[in-house]
């Protein structure tokens, strides 16, 4: 039965039937009240939730819990163990028992249900939203907003240049034809007018350079905005990182530029642009109509049509504001800032290239030695490919450490130190560390060795010293059977070194009977020499069996002489005793 909306007569008469009733009184009268109006009983319950707060029966478990999530107690380490250092529960609770065997710890169950009760359970722990509040900028051109998505179903084939639609592609089953690769939908939304721009592109992942030109394209229409806002996504590192910072000094003068990401997992944050997409892909199922009835679009004819989809939308009034996005963007005296778009594209696209950090802190381009600072963090990377633009006519360097970090650096020439005036080279944040986690480390291992002499107590290692026992379960477990193949059954599959054929007593036929691999006269002397008094007499025992210490013959054979030799020399003993 589907909730309907009960009005606000109806909901003052439920309330006033269900004040004051509790357990089967109460859910009798929600019931007839749920029949009345057609709606839920659990809804009656919903609207009358604060009239039934003080009448309910107190928990049977209410009361101080054995087991408190509080600062130093055991419980807390565990705590500590799961959420920052990432160990799973049950690892977390072995580790403590392990370090204290002493520890008041609850159970797994019990741990786990205290952290969900925390909003530390696994699906907040993976999920990890945040609260967020809802904003906007004060004016115009202030803050945009920009994503990325691909089209579900979208495809350009790459020898036609047509715009193809293929559904039940994702990324959990790829597109197995190369000649088609998919189309991506970029959306820029500035962030108090709501007016928004459109652009479509072909490609088979998108990049921070295809960031780059949609932006230089937007910011040739609308302005550089003061504040670029952004996900975490992989298309906004590289190139679209130097085009923060060329832009930044361009317009230095006239406010900066910069470009903010919002924290990880709260989409809601760019709320703006997440909405204009949906918006967009409803709009592409114009596109998608028109391309299943033949008609024969490319990309560039996709963005035409982005134009006019923008163009409708920012004419319309907008539900929030009031007002349609082109009078909002229109409503206050802005100054749009604006760079020539030849200008901006050859500066923004400008190709990094890789270079050394060579040991003397420097990197060389083209026919130029610059000079790198000696500090943390580059002195981390020497040796390492770092990647460096140099904008012409601007006094700075960009550089890309490994890391994905990114610096701005002066532009300077590198010149030898005068003699005299060296200048040593700071400790990198690597060596320093090795430094310090030596010198802890040797006082550690000193004080659990001072202790060991002390008390003979030696620190716990899993495995090493100290058993990790395997958990009993309610499990029944059957011992495997055995199946032990004879010398017959062997026989039947393959043909065996042969001694005189042995009839079964079953009479079925001869098999023959293994006697072991064959060994020449060193090979008996080594095998059997520990049954022998010494060495010389092995070998003067097997001179008997290998003539001139030629030839080979059976291991069992061997056993057996040797096996007589021994059963005479005890008869002839028993002789001599009785």
């Amino acid at each position: 039965m589907a909730n309907r909306v009960i009005g606000d007569i109806a909901k003052q008469e439920v309330r006033e039937a269900m004040r004051g009733l509790s357990g089967a009184a109460a859910k009798a009268e929600a019931a007839r009240w749920a029949d009345l109006l057609k709606v839920k009983t659990s809804h009656i319950y919903k609207i009358t939730k604060d009239l039934r707060e003080g009448l309910r029966k107190p928990r049977a478990d209410k009361g101080k819990r054995t087991y408190q999530l509080a600062e130093g107690t055991d419980v807390w380490t565990a705590a500590q163990l799961v959420i920052v250092d990432k160990l799973d529960p049950d690892h977390a609770l072995q580790t403590v028992q392990l370090r204290n065997p002493q520890a008041s710890l609850p159970s797994l169950e019990y741990f786990r249900q205290m952290l969900a009760e925390k909003g530390l359970g696994k699906k907040a722990r993976r999920i990890g939203r945040r609260a967020y509040r809802q904003w906007e900028a004060e004016h115009p051109g202030e803050i945009f907003q920009v994503d990325v998505t691909a089209l579900k179903v979208r495809w350009q084939d790459e020898n036609t240049r047509r715009i193809h639609r293929i559904d039940g592609i994702d990324k959990n089953h790829p597109m197995q034809d190369e000649s088609k690769i998919r189309v991506w939908q970029i959306m820029l939304v500035d962030d108090h007018s709501r007016r928004r721009f459109l652009r479509y592109v072909a490609t088979r992942n998108i990049t921070s350079r295809d960031m780059v030109r949609f932006e230089c394209e937007a910011f040739d229409q609308l302005g550089v905005p003061k504040t670029l806002y952004t996900d975490n996504g992989s298309e906004f590192k590289g190139h679209h990182i130097q085009a923060e910072k060329l832009l930044n000094r361009f317009l230095e003068d006239m406010g900066g530029y910069r470009h903010q990401t919002h924290a990880p997992n709260n989409p809601q944050a760019t709320g703006k642009v997440e909405g204009a997409h949906k918006w967009a892909e409803k709009m592409d199922r114009l596109i998608g109509l028109a391309v299943t009835e033949g008609q024969k679009l490319s990309i560039e004819d996709l963005n035409v049509i982005a134009d006019r989809f923008c163009e409708h939308y920012n004419n319309q009034k907008h539900r929030a504001t009031g007002q349609t996005p082109m009078e909002r963007w229109h409503s206050k005296r802005i100054v749009v800032r604006k760079i020539e778009r030849s200008v901006i594209e050859s500066a923004l696209l400008t190709q990094a290239f890789p270079a050394v950090l060579d040991a003397s802190m420097t990197v060389a381009c083209g026919k130029e030695i610059y000079k790198v600072p000696g500090v943390a963090p580059f002195v981390n990377f020497v040796g390492q490919k770092v990647q460096v633009l140099v904008p012409p006519s601007i006094d700075v360097i960009l550089m890309a450490l490994p890391d994905g970090s990114e610096y701005e650096i002066e532009k300077m020439l590198a010149t030898a130190d005068k003699a005299g005036e060296f200048r040593s080279t700071a400790d990198s944040t690597a060596e320093t560390l090795k430094k310090r986690l030596r010198a802890t480390r040797k006082e550690e291992v000193k004080e659990i060795k001072t202790k060991q002499k002390q008390t003979g107590q030696i620190a716990p290692v899993p495995h090493v010293n100290t058993v990790v026992e395997i958990p009993v379960t309610n499990v029944t477990q059957f011992p495997q059977p055995e199946h032990v193949v004879s010398a017959e059954e062997v026989g039947k599959v393959v043909m065996l070194p042969t001694t005189p054929a042995v009839t079964h007593a079953s009479g079925a036929g001869h098999i023959p009977e293994y006697e072991g691999k064959s060994i020449g006269y060193w090979e008996a002397v080594a095998e059997f020499a520990d049954r022998f008094e010494n060495m010389a007499e092995a070998k003067e025992f097997m001179l008997g069996l290998f003539p001139n210490m030629e030839g080979n013959v059976p291991s069992v054979e061997v056993d057996n002489a040797e096996r007589s030799r021994h059963a005479v020399a005890q008869r002839m003993q028993l002789r001599r005793v009785s």
